[in-house]
């Protein structure tokens, strides 16, 4: 099993430039993996790409990338010349992200996240992303990359909301590239059983996201941690379990998509208290184990 922190646990914005520097403070905390969103790395000039790598290598780090996709790239969209656009767009992705050795790319990456345009015609939708996922897995797995499709809250989507509804798209696409991302953030507000949605994905679980009911990082409370451990250990899950804490206002991932709009940290939090609170979580699941 290996840790994964998301680098927005210690910004304010979904991106960054200082990423060499995230990976070392990554691996101080104890993690074995650094999430990164995946919209520079389409831009990253080749001095940024060879100092990320060096650093995963230094720091013994696995880079991942996720993300939410726009209309644009929307996999599901009924046209098929703009259909055709969005898995070129898919497949420009894929390359992107392997330049930087990550080998899993997951988030709402099969429609548009918080798109709700044309709600009614689901169905369609989901014959129409069938067909685009066939092709991006093909690619990806030229790549050997895990594309990994985020079940999340139906304030975010309408496509994937449940594990089942994953489950039965991955296997209508039937690719080993093309995998499940589920969130315990989204699945205590959709599921009726957040062990049971991981049973349902199966071996079809290529990435879990790990984080508190209010996107603080996991502790102790409601949430059923035991059970979840439990059925990751049933599944033979052995791939990583990545914590994502949204917890800082007025930067990008507060206004868009994370919409954090009060202070979910302690008022004095500095650099030392954030990186405590991040290892006392990651202590905290790692018994669980």
């Amino acid at each position: 099993m290996k840790f994964g922190i998301t680098y927005s646990y210690w910004s304010k914005d979904w991106e960054g430039t200082d990423y060499p520097k995230a990976i070392e403070r990554a691996r101080a905390c104890g993690f074995d993996v650094l999430e990164i969103f995946y919209g520079r790395t389409l831009s990253m000039q080749q001095k940024e790409i060879d100092e990320i790598i060096a650093a995963c290598k230094a720091n013994d780090i696995e880079m991942y990338c996720t993300g939410g996709f726009g209309k644009l790239e929307d996999l599901s969209q009924p046209d098929l010349a703009g259909r055709k656009v969005a898995i070129e767009k898919a497949k420009e992705v894929v390359r992107a992200i392997s330049k930087i050795g990550a080998k899993n790319f997951s988030g709402i990456n099969y429609g548009a996240w918080c798109n709700f345009d044309r709600p009614i015609n689901k169905e369609e939708r989901l014959d129409c992303v069938t067909e685009s996922l066939k092709e991006v897995g093909k690619y990806a797995g030229d790549y050997g990359v895990s594309w990994n499709m985020e079940v999340v809250n139906r304030f975010e989507s309408y496509l994937l909301n449940i594990a089942q509804e994953a489950a039965d798209l991955a296997k209508r696409v039937d690719s080993p590239n093309i995998n499940i991302l589920l969130d315990t953030f989204h699945g205590m507000i959709e599921e009726d059983d957040l062990a049971g949605a991981i049973h349902i994905a199966g071996d079809k679980l290529g990435h879990y996201h790990m984080g508190s009911n209010n996107r603080r990082p996991p502790r102790p409370g409601f949430l059923p941690w035991k059970d979840i451990a439990q059925a990751l250990k049933d599944i033979n899950y052995n791939k990583t379990i990545s914590f994502e804490p949204l917890v800082r206002t007025g930067g990008t991932v507060a206004l868009d998509g994370g919409n954090v709009w009060r202070s979910m940290l302690p008022e004095n939090a500095d650099d030392k208290m954030l990186d405590d609170m991040i290892m006392e979580s990651l202590k905290f699941i790692k018994d669980m184990f």
